[in-house]
């Protein structure tokens, strides 16, 4: 199958799963290609990336030009660049795509233009894949011009259900009519399809994977004299709900708890969170550790006892789907500590594989932390189940075996 994936931007270092699908579907034999909003910064990469040449198969709408003069030289290089100009299709697609008045606000016609002659040299797709539904919202319009007549998937992931879904009812309904296929990554994100208007039947909850070979599992043990080491990676944004971690860990410290809790990411609310630190006295026991690669997060995760992640619904109802770094952690037998959150509890099995509090608690949270501290002889029995769950149900290459016969299931 010949597959177009569309996404915000490319490449993005904590969107591993996107990755992981791309890599999943070329290792089966299909070909992909990348369609990206925006660019970011290539300096720090998934191995993938480069082992795959994933960077070759990316076009950029951003590179755009913006001026009309450079968009004629733009069209001029484009043209003359590609050999299927010369061809009658060509020419009439070109002057089709030049003249439609009513689909540049979607997307810019000489990116039009680009997947048009993409296709016309290459062969038609087969699959778009638009990875959010905002994507999704913004490429269908563009069947009923013939560009894209192929069948239309998309993934919805967290805020593109829930925090678009809550500030424009209705936002949706075009792409739940005339859409082939919607993947949820979660039960509770597809509930929030179907109470929007979504077709049940046009609905399949596909999890994001990881890969768990890449992530070495050892049982968690506390040594003698040994702080407990807690660890959150998360960006410092509302939703994380980090601020709920550093109060419930604050009280446990203040209980005479040995702690040693450390915060790996940055965001707009570092500033915040460390006032925070700050008031509360611990700047002994918390460290806000700023932005960190995976190398080194591989690093303080190999040396943590507990992952802490304390997400909660924000105030514009922005919610996650299932946080990644939860899989990776489970998969390291690292117990977790989470909320009863979006689709939080689909991974982590209360009491089995860590504990679960109810949103923005965090004298609960500091209750879960605490079962966890007061009994590490536990902690290699919940690490090895939430090896297992995630071993079973969030297998990159189980999950993408099932993306692909959810492809065929669609496929004209």
């Amino acid at each position: 199958m010949r597959i177009a994936f569309f996404v915000d931007a490319f490449p993005v270092l904590s969107e591993t799963f996107i990755v992981n699908q791309i890599v999943g579907l070329i290792d089966c034999g299909h070909e992909v290609d990348v369609y990206a909003r925006g660019r970011r910064s290539a300096d720090v990469v998934h191995p993938e990336i480069m082992e795959y040449g994933l960077l070759d198969k990316v076009f950029y709408l951003s590179d755009i030009p913006e001026s009309v003069l450079a968009r004629l030289f733009y069209l001029t290089r484009l043209l003359s660049g590609n050999m299927a100009f010369a061809r009658p299709a060509m020419w009439k697609k070109t002057v089709r795509i030049l003249l439609s008045p009513k689909s540049s606000a979607l997307l810019p016609k000489l990116a039009q233009l680009v997947i048009a002659f993409k296709q016309l040299e290459d062969g038609p797709y087969d699959i778009v894949h638009c990875q959010y539904g905002t994507l999704g919202r913004r490429l269908i319009a563009l069947r009923e011009t013939g560009l894209l007549p192929a069948r239309h998937l998309t993934s919805f992931r967290g805020h593109d259900i829930t925090q678009h879904v809550t500030s424009a009812p209705g936002f949706y309904d075009e792409l739940f009519n005339k859409g082939d296929l919607f993947l949820p990554v979660s039960r509770s994100l597809k509930q929030r399809l179907v109470d929007r208007g979504c077709d049940e039947k046009k609905i399949d909850v596909l999890h994001s994977g990881i890969n768990c070979e890449r992530f070495r599992y050892q049982p968690r043990v506390l040594k003698r004299d040994e702080p407990v080491k807690i660890l959150t990676v998360a960006r410092l944004v509302e939703m994380k709900g980090v601020a709920y971690g550093i109060q419930a860990v604050a009280q446990l410290v203040q209980a005479g708890k040995s702690i040693c809790y450390k915060i790996a990411g940055d965001g707009v609310l570092r500033g915040e969170l460390a006032r925070l630190i700050d008031e509360l006295d611990m700047g002994n026991h918390i460290q806000l550790l700023g932005w960190k690669d995976h190398k080194d997060l591989a690093q303080f995760m190999d040396d943590t006892h507990i992952l802490l992640a304390p997400s909660v619904t924000a105030a514009n109802g922005e919610q996650e789907g299932i946080p990644n770094v939860v899989k990776e952690a489970m998969a390291m037998g690292i117990p977790v500590v989470s909320t009863f959150h979006s689709g939080i509890p689909e991974l982590v099995d209360d009491g089995v594989s860590g504990y679960l509090a109810p949103e923005r608690d965090a004298d609960v949270l500091a209750e879960c932390l605490a079962k966890l501290i007061d009994c590490p002889d536990r902690w290699p029995e919940m690490g090895r189940a939430g090896r297992k769950k995630v071993e079973e149900e969030f297998d990159m290459d189980k999950l993408n075996d099932r993306l692909i016969e959810l492809y065929n299931s669609i496929a004209t």
